[in-house]
């Protein structure tokens, strides 16, 4: 049942995207790919899809409980998320990753935003650097080190009045619905993986920080950081059940000197979180397929200033793994 265990950790990177869906200050982290998986068998080949929704009317002002819903102002994106995984040998894999906004919108009183297209290109190798195997149980550590690309726009603006003197003047359209943040990113993961066959029980956690950078306006969206225990069991014939418990944090949006925010419609104070997530997951694997659905539910969010509140969000995904070469046998190396 790794693969059940794989199709969470992809849905744990995806959901990186909504980490600070703030009205003003973006997107804490436009990543999405198996960032936090183990490796492949030598010569095995994984694909992966996953589709996700998002919407939320809500709003929170720093650490306070209560939410105040507002149908005029309204946040919603449809993600989809393409990776592809290749074993390199039985320690080190790596891992290709793109996002694809089909549609990404903010509507309020006054006027609406909207927009699709690619997001960001991921490289990412992770290397197995401890694999234990005892009589009732196998243990998995697991190291990766990425980059993030942006290919998609970050500097998309919109028409605010035209004037016969002055001509058309235009504005940068919120962070929120630009299509990445527009910088070079690292990334750094730690995986542990414990599965306990014979319980048909699985038991791993992991850990996930995205260094940004300044971006060519001058902007350096806030670090990030999780870390999540999950807790998963085969139930009947393929069908399995995870829980996941997730801490995470997002630093405050930044300018570099002699850059002011506001000009890109940004307001540094509105952004920031601290969160703590619920994440129920049912999947099913048949075969080189498996299938997950899931959703994010807060226990916890400390937002600064006022920003939108996790709301709605689901993601529903399939992989497909193969070995493109067989292992080799008295020296000769047999092919699919």
């Amino acid at each position: 049942m790794k693969k059940c265990v794989l199709l969470t950790l992809l849905l744990f990177a995806v959901k990186l995207l909504y980490s600070q869906g703030c009205c003003s200050g973006g997107s804490s982290s436009p990543i999405a790919g198996g960032a936090a998986s183990g490796v492949l068998l030598e010569n095995q080949l994984e694909i992966a899809t996953s589709y996700q929704y998002v919407s939320s009317y809500s709003f929170k002002t720093n650490n306070n409980r209560d939410t105040v819903s507002n149908l005029a102002d309204t946040l919603r994106t449809d993600y989809l998320f393409l990776k592809t995984d290749y074993g390199l040998n039985d320690k080190l894999s790596m891992s290709v990753a793109l996002g694809y906004f089909l549609s990404k919108s903010l509507d309020n009183k006054s006027e609406s935003y909207s927009a699709s297209g690619i997001s960001d290109l991921i490289i990412f190798p992770r290397y197995n650097v401890a694999n234990l195997k005892r009589e009732n149980h196998r243990t998995e550590i697991t190291l990766g080190l990425g980059l993030k690309f942006p290919l998609g726009s970050y500097r998309d603006s919109s028409l605010k009045f035209s004037n016969p003197i002055l001509g058309d003047i235009y504005a940068y359209n919120p962070t929120a619905v630009q299509l990445t943040n527009g910088s070079l990113d690292a990334m750094l993961c730690f995986f542990f993986y414990r599965i306990y066959p014979k319980r048909k029980l699985r038991i791993f956690a992991n850990s996930l920080y995205i260094k940004k950078s300044y971006n060519s306006l001058g902007q350096k969206f806030g670090d990030y950081s999780s870390m999540s225990l999950y807790i998963g069991k085969t139930i009947y014939k393929g069908f399995g059940v995870t829980g996941q418990l997730k801490y995470e944090t997002v630093g405050q949006t930044q300018s570099a000197e002699k850059v002011d925010l506001i000009n890109y419609n940004i307001e540094d104070h509105n952004t920031g979180s601290e969160k703590l997530l619920f994440v129920p997951q049912i999947s099913y694997s048949h075969n080189d397929l498996s299938y997950f659905v899931s959703a994010d539910i807060p226990l916890y969010e400390d937002l600064n200033g006022f920003q939108f509140a996790t709301q709605h969000q689901f993601t529903l995904g399939v992989s497909y793994r193969i070995m493109m070469k067989e292992p080799a046998i008295d020296g000769v190396l047999k092919l699919n």
